[in-house]
């Protein structure tokens, strides 16, 4: 399963948005199949940040930790808040 975070918009900031955006995401995590990869797609994302980040991807990480992939990670923005995060665990 690919997650294509620029759907939730280019600009991801907020810990209120982050959290609204993993609540509508859940009927298609139902959905996924046993052991299937998640591909978290940051292409076309200008801004992430920690708090968005926290309320949406750690939650991932924590359910499916072994199955969380990130593509398109090359912007500094998005870098460094998975750094954050990723320290947070």
């Amino acid at each position: 399963m690919q997650i294509d975070l620029n759907k939730f918009g280019k600009v991801l900031t907020s810990r209120p948005a982050g959290k609204e955006a993993w609540l509508a995401f859940q009927p298609k995590l139902k959905k996924m199949k046993d052991k299937e990869m998640i591909e978290i797609n940051f292409n076309k994302v200008a801004v992430l940040t920690p708090s968005w980040a926290d309320e949406f991807i750690t939650p991932l990480l924590r359910e499916y930790p072994k199955r969380v992939k990130f593509l398109n990670t090359k912007n500094p923005s998005i870098k460094a808040s998975l750094q954050i995060i990723r320290k947070e665990e």
